[in-house]
Parts: structure tokens; sequence; C-alpha cells
């Protein structure tokens, strides 16, 4: 028996690429998932009703416990192997903040799916969004992807990277003001204080480099954000200036902070700066080129 069932919107293009990829990480054979969008499904053995499933993700587990929303996804991602990426969704205060984003996502999930590159938004038609899925059948999306065929194209993939990297960027900026003083972060806490002290270092100098990372938390969520705005413009406009501009930036901060960072030996920023530099100059560099034609 499966540890969890997902019941999700196969006609959501973001969503049944989501529930594809947890099951082609589900090597456990842990998950199982339902279209709730396929002709003749039955959401009554749920008690629960066709619209509470449309608005958030939701999930049974083997003793018939119903999860929804982020404790679905919580769920899911761990079972796959993968929690780690939903580690944010765990955290105190922000839990909260990332629930309701995750309501006004799902509400918006055809808008944001096409804004995304998933394919073109189709609305809903009462209770239910389409039928059929070939995800259940064990097909890999191929109608899907024939709606989209930009799916499998370079440039989508170089955008959806750079859609992922402005995330990340949020979700860590949004953590870091809640998570400055965790365990989490008690090795670069000691790795900064063998820099600057030769001995132990004082009880102020751990307060203010909690006090710092919290105050670069908010920082790195606006950087953020701007960085969405550029992503989304470029792929939307198709315009070089959006990913020069990104490209701009990122030059500038990378090697004056790898720099400062070897002058002081902080060896997480250089690793930090360094995989900066590695994973994003590349796609924006091709996105720059490739929008110029």
């Amino acid at each position: 028996m499966n540890a969890l069932v997902l019941y999700f919107d196969g006609k959501c293009p973001f969503c049944a690429a989501e529930m594809r990829r947890l099951s082609e990480w589900d090597t456990q054979h842990q998950l199982a998932f339902v279209d709730i969008a396929q002709e003749g499904f039955d959401c009554s053995s749920l008690n629960v009703d066709l619209a509470a499933l449309n608005r958030e993700l939701h999930g049974r587990t083997s003793d018939g416990r119903l999860l929804v929303g982020i404790d679905c996804m919580i769920a899911a991602y761990t079972l796959a192997g993968h929690g780690w990426l939903v580690l944010p969704l765990r955290v105190p205060g922000l839990r909260r903040v990332l629930a309701n984003l995750y309501r006004a996502f799902a509400g918006n999930r055809y808008t944001l799916s096409r804004w995304l590159g998933y394919g073109t938004a189709t609305a809903c038609d009462g209770d239910s969004c389409g039928t059929g899925n070939p995800f259940l059948s064990g097909k890999e999306l191929t109608d899907a992807a024939e709606d989209r065929p930009a799916r499998r194209d370079s440039r989508q993939l170089a955008v959806r990277w750079m859609y992922a990297a402005a995330i990340a960027h949020l979700l860590v900026g949004a953590a870091m003001p809640w998570a400055a003083d965790a365990t989490l972060f008690g090795t670069y806490h000691r790795i900064v204080e063998q820099s600057f002290w030769s001995g132990a270092a004082p009880a102020q100098a751990r307060a203010q480099q909690v006090w710092w990372i919290a105050l670069f938390g908010a920082t790195l969520q606006c950087s953020a954000i701007w960085m969405l705005a550029l992503v989304h413009l470029g792929n939307r406009t198709r315009h070089r200036m959006a990913w020069g501009w990104l490209l701009v930036g990122l030059l500038v901060w990378a090697p004056q902070d790898l720099l400062i960072s070897l002058q002081a030996h902080v060896w997480p920023h250089v690793l930090v700066d360094a995989v900066a530099l590695l994973t994003m100059i590349p796609p924006l560099l091709y996105l720059w080129r490739k929008d110029a034609a």
C-alpha cells in the first residue's frame, strides 16, 4: 500500500509536471497519484467536495488521514526523498507566510503555469477542470507536451532555471531572519568567528552575526523580487536587456564578494559566490545571446 495518495489537478500544466517529477523521484513507490480532472473522478470516499480539492492539493495517508496544502507537500516531497526542498515550509512564522503564498498560487495556477512557460492555461468549467491525464496511464505527459511545444526548448529550460534561482533566493531570504540563530548556522558562525578571532569569540560576536544574517535576509528577499521581475520580463518580452541587467548585477556583486571573502578567509562565502557564478552566468549568457536574434 502506498504511504500517500495525492489528488492533483491534471489540467494544470505546472501541477502535472510536479507530479511527474515526484513520481520520478519516488523510487520506493511510496506515492500514488489521482487526477481530480479526469472524467469520472468521484471524491465521495474522501468526504471532501471537488471545489475544496481544486483549491488546494490534498493527500490521503495509508491510515486514512487527509493532508491539505503545504502539509501534503511536506509529506510528498519527504516520501520522495527530497524533503530538503520543503524545509522552509517547516520554519515557524515563515510557514504561515508560505501557506498563504501557496493558496494564492493554487488559486491562479493556470495563469501562473502560462507565465512560467508550462503552456496555455485552461479555464475550469464548474467544479471540474478538464478530463484525462496521460500521467495516470504511465505515459510521459505526451499530450500536455504537445500543447506546450516550447517546454523542451533550450530557451525555456534556461528561463525555468533562472525562475528557480530567483525563487530559491526568495525562500532563503525569507528563512534567514527566522533561522539566523538556529543550529543550522552553527558551523557557519564558527567559521566566521575563527576568521576574526584567534581564540574563543565573545558572545557579542555571535549576537552580531545573528543580527547581520537576519538583516541580510530582508535584503535578499528584495533582491529576489527584483530578480523575479527581470526574469519574467525577459521571458515575456524576449528582450535581451533584462538578461543583460541580471548579468551586470551578478558580475558587480559576486567578484567583489568573492575577493572580500577570500581576504578574510571566510570560505562559505567563497563557495556560495563561486556556485552563483557557475550556475547563473551560463544560462544568462545563453539567454542574452538567444534573445538578441
